[in-house]
C-alpha cells in the first residue's frame, strides 16, 4: 500500500495513517520507506508502508496406513523384509502418511485369525473382510501392501586384456497396492523396477545382502514417488463413504426357555395360566472381531461392513455370526445353555416348580416367594414382561 503527499499539509495525515498500519499489524512486520524531494518549489515526501501478514494453515490430517510387506522372490530373508518395511516407512512418512508397523499389524492379524504366520498374510487380505476387520481394528483408514515381486540377475563373461570377470546384473521388482480401509477394494497399485550392475572377479566380489539391500533402498525411494503421485490425484481420499461408525442393538434370549405365567391374587392365591414368558440373558460380553466393544442386551457402535459378532456369557455356548452391519440395525441373539449353565437355571427356579395353582399362601410364602424372584432377576436373568418382577395382584415375573 503506497500513500504519495504532494503537498506538505498532509503530512500529518499520513503519519497518522501509518501508525493505525503499524497497530492493526504485526510491528515487526510492517517496513516504512521514506523518498524526499522539491517538486514545483515545495518539499514532496513520500512514504510506502508495506505490511506483511502471515498466515500459517493448518496442517491436512494425515493419512493412516496399515503396512504389510511379503516376499514372493524366493531368495530374500526376514531380516531383507523388515529392511523394506524401515526404507517403506521412512519414505512416506514425509509425505504426511502415518505408518503402523507391520509387527503391530501381524498381532492384529493373529488376535483374528489364530495361527496366522508371516507369509500367510497375503492370503489373509486377499479377502476383503479381513482387510476391513484389520483396519478397522488398527484404526488405520488405508491398508499399503508392498511385495519383493522378483529379484533376477544376468551374467555377462568378459575376458578382456587378461582380466578375467563377470558382470552381473541384479534386478528387483517392488509392487505397491493401496486398499481401502473400509471395503478392502485397491485404491491403487505401482511396480517399481531398480538395478545394479556389479563385476565379479577372481580377487574381488560383492555380498548379495549388500546388493539386495542397497536395491530395496532405492526401490522405497521410487514408490515413494510414485505414492505421492496417488495422493496428488486424490486416490488415497476415496476411501468409502461408509466408513463412520454405525449404531445397533442387541437382544438376548434363551434358547427354548420359558418362565410360565404366575400370579398372585389379593388373598394370596396363586393363579398358574398357560401363557409363557421368554427369559432375556443379561449382561452377555458382545465383542466384534475379537475385541470386546460392549454388553447386551444393549446398544453397540461399530463400522458398518462386514465383521465377526461373537456373544458369550458364562453359562452359555458363545455365539458367533458374519454379519453385515448397517445404522439402526437390531439382532436378536438365541443363547444356549451349557449343561453346568443349565444346572445352575434349575437350581434357580426350582421356586416356581413348587408353586400349585390355587394354593393359599400365608404374608409369610409371599415375601418368601418375592426374595426368590429377585435373586433370580439379580442373578443376571430378565423375564421379558411389561410388569417385570411384581408380586401383588399381578404376575409373579
Amino acid at each position: 500500500m503506497t500513500f504519495t503527499q504532494f503537498k506538505p499539509t498532509c503530512c500529518a495525515l499520513l503519519f497518522i495513517a501509518g501508525s493505525l498500519l503499524a497497530q492493526s499489524g504485526d510491528a515487526s512486520k510492517t517496513a516504512v520507506q521514506t523518498k524526499t524531494f522539491d517538486q514545483d518549489g515545495q518539499k514532496v515526501t513520500e512514504r510506502t508502508i508495506t505490511t506483511v501478514v502471515r498466515e500459517v494453515a493448518p496442517k491436512p490430517e494425515g493419512t493412516t496406513v496399515a503396512i504389510f510387506v511379503a516376499n514372493r522372490a524366493g531368495k530374500v530373508g526376514d531380516s531383507e523384509l523388515g529392511a523394506l518395511e524401515d526404507y517403506i516407512t521412512g519414505r512416506v512418512t514425509d509425505l504426511n502418511v502415518n505408518v503402523i508397523s507391520g509387527e503391530t499389524a501381524l498381532e492384529a492379524v493373529a488376535g483374528m485369525e489364530p495361527g496366522a504366520k508371516a507369509n500367510e498374510l497375503d492370503a489373509q487380505l486377499a479377502q476383503s473382510t479381513s482387510a476391513v476387520r484389520l483396519a478397522q481394528t488398527l484404526g488405520a483408514t488405508h491398508l499399503l501392501q508392498v511385495t519383493i515381486s522378483g529379484f533376477d540377475s544376468n551374467k555377462r563373461n568378459i575376458d578382456a586384456y587378461g582380466v578375467k570377470a563377470t558382470n552381473e546384473e541384479r534386478t528387483a521388482r517392488v509392487t505397491y497396492k493401496i486398499l481401502d480401509g473400509n471395503t478392502g477394494a485397491s485404491l491403487a497399485a505401482d511396480t517399481v523396477r531398480v538395478s545394479k550392475v556389479v563385476q565379479q572377479t577372481d580377487n574381488s566380489s560383492e555380498e548379495l545382502s549388500g546388493v539386495l539391500n542397497g536395491l530395496l533402498d532405492e526401490a522405497a525411494q521410487k514408490v515413494a514417488v510414485s505414492l505421492k503421485r496417488q495422493i496428488d490425484k486424490g486416490r488415497l481420499a476415496q476411501t468409502s463413504a461408509a466408513q463412520g461408525l454405525v449404531t445397533i442393538t442387541i437382544t438376548t434370549e434363551l434358547a427354548d426357555v420359558y418362565i410360565p405365567d404366575v400370579r398372585i391374587g389379593a388373598e394370596n392365591t396363586i393363579s398358574i395360566s398357560d401363557s409363557k414368558y421368554k427369559v432375556s440373558a443379561l449382561n452377555a460380553t458382545v465383542e466384534i472381531d475379537g475385541i470386546a466393544v460392549g454388553t447386551a442386551p444393549g446398544q453397540i457402535q461399530a463400522r458398518a461392513g462386514l465383521h465377526k459378532l461373537r456373544v458369550v456369557r458364562e453359562g452359555f455356548k458363545p455365539w458367533e455370526r458374519t454379519v453385515n452391519l448397517s445404522n439402526g440395525q437390531k439382532l436378536n441373539v438365541p443363547l444356549e445353555m451349557t449343561d453346568a449353565g443349565y444346572a445352575r437355571w434349575q437350581d434357580a427356579t426350582a421356586f416356581i416348580n413348587d408353586l400349585k395353582n390355587g394354593a393359599k399362601l400365608t404374608d409369610a410364602q409371599v415375601k418368601v416367594l418375592e426374595g426368590e424372584a429377585k435373586m433370580l432377576e439379580q442373578s443376571g436373568f430378565k423375564v421379558d414382561t411389561k410388569e417385570g418382577i411384581q408380586i401383588t395382584n399381578k404376575s409373579l415375573f
